[in-house]
């Protein structure tokens, strides 16, 4: 006979016990509707799994790891344009699609949107969003065609995320070309015994799956169906906090189709030995992966070399080229079996009806694809010019956009004041190159300047 959902509903309350002193709810005649909803969600078998790993992980040694050794490609982000036909032509033609993740909210930094709404250019405040949509729309402009956009929200990002992007009509990009959908969940679960909590009376308390939730819910939502129908090949992914990823940069792009990659990755020089940010290394059978810094040793990230220079020095930050059909026939994996790709096991600060506390918080991520791809490729590039990220003070990423765009008015031959904040659109120029043109050309640059933290 069928096992009722309130009877599983009742099973695994008293197997996961949520929040213990709401146990008392599998012995009643009935259980909230939303309460069975959520536990209708959750895999048991799964959580074991991962609290049995969270269990391990706590007595097993990293596997042996070793530097990069292996020759780079440098990318060259001074020029956007024009360094190969064929990535130009793939660009072109809608083979590259960008996949933009937006699932975080900006609480940290007293904003209680999404993260990607919050105001961070250093003079006209623009926000996140809207800086990465001017530069897709100055991609559109040299292109001539709209390169498809998808965007990855969470389940506290997504309605506020289309309500932003719709009041501000995209910020001139075509609405036909942009696909929003969100990422799934995982309940967190107690590091003591493996039980669940509950966010409210009647609801479990669940949490973003991480940014390797997205291979998994492209195949939920039918978007790899959608990129095959609309001829993306090349997905490059890159989070909505870093204001200077080189979105659609050709160099990169020729990087990955002449080798011919199904997964690239974009390297910088770390800053310190504990930077927040994954570790690029090799494993032993010579295969490239990332070890996030939550689980790298402090005894390997302060080694040095002999000038000095950290031998573990190359940080993920986030930016991919991957292709489709790998992304696809990875998910198919994981939906074959489910801990084909690894859940990471952190203690993060929850809120639940018993208040703050630590819980294990089950993330995937995308890097953890390196090992499986053919052919994988790690592109160096200068971090001043390509990675900022907008965590707790804004004032640093603002600094950094500032003295970038500095960099570009001097090198063009632009003369700018030299205190305060200066600004230039995307729509205007991505690069220093861009600015080189317009000036070459006698055009008008509108740069904006203000006084430094003048808002």
């Amino acid at each position: 006979m069928p096992v009722s959902s309130l009877e599983r509903a009742r099973s695994l309350l008293r197997q996961f016990n949520p929040s213990h002193r709401f146990a008392e709810l599998a012995e009643n005649t009935e259980i909230p509707a939303t309460l069975r909803h959520d536990l209708a969600r959750i895999d048991p078998n799964l959580l074991e799994k991962i609290f049995r790993q969270f269990q391990a992980e706590q007595k097993t040694p990293l596997p042996k790891i070793l530097p990069l050794t292996q020759r780079l490609e440098r990318l060259e982000t001074g020029r956007w344009f024009g360094f190969s036909r064929k990535a130009e032509a793939y660009i072109a033609s809608g083979k590259l699609g960008l996949l933009l993740l937006a699932g975080g909210m900006g609480s940290r930094l007293g904003h209680d949107l999404p993260k990607g709404t919050f105001p961070i250019a250093p003079v006209s405040g623009k926000s996140l969003f809207q800086i990465h949509f001017e530069k897709l729309c100055r991609l559109w402009k040299h292109y001539g065609n709209p390169l498809p956009l998808f965007v990855m929200t969470s389940r506290v990002t997504h309605e506020e995320t289309v309500e932003y992007l719709a009041q501000n009509r995209y910020f001139g990009y075509p609405a036909s070309s942009i696909t929003i959908f969100p990422q799934g969940e995982m309940p967190a679960l107690c590091a003591e015994d493996g039980t669940l909590f509950l966010a409210s009376p009647q609801r479990l308390f669940f949490g973003p799956d991480g940014h390797g939730g997205l291979i998994s819910a492209l195949l939920e939502h039918g978007m790899y169906e959608r990129m095959k129908s609309l001829g993306v090949e090349t997905l490059q992914t890159f989070h909505v906090d870093n204001p200077l990823v080189p979105v659609g940069q050709e160099q990169l792009v020729d990087f990955h189709l002449r080798a011919e990659s199904e997964m690239t990755s974009v390297a910088v020089e770390k800053m310190e030995p504990l930077e927040r940010v994954g570790n690029l290394v090799q494993r032993e059978d010579g295969r490239v992966c990332v070890v996030e810094y939550l689980d790298f040793p402090e005894s390997l990230a302060v080694q040095r070399d002999a000038a000095g220079k950290l031998l573990f020095w190359a940080g993920s930050i986030g930016i991919h080229l991957i292709q489709v059909d790998f992304l696809r026939r990875m998910a198919l994996q994981m939906r074959e079996k489910d801990d084909f790709l690894p859940f990471h096991v952190p203690l993060k600060k929850i809120t639940t009806v018993d208040g703050e506390l630590f819980a294990i918080k089950p993330e995937r991520f995308i890097f953890d694809l390196l090992p499986y791809a053919r052919n994988p490729v790690v592109v160096e590039a200068s971090r001043e010019e390509v990675f900022t990220t907008l965590k707790k003070e804004p004032e640093p990423v603002r600094e950094d956009l500032s003295r970038l765009y500095r960099s570009w008015f001097s090198r063009a031959g632009v003369s700018v004041p030299q205190e305060g904040w200066v600004e230039i659109s995307p729509r205007d120029a991505l690069c220093q190159d861009d600015l080189r043109r317009l000036r070459e050309k006698g055009e008008n640059i509108p740069w904006l300047w203000k006084k430094r933290g003048e808002m």
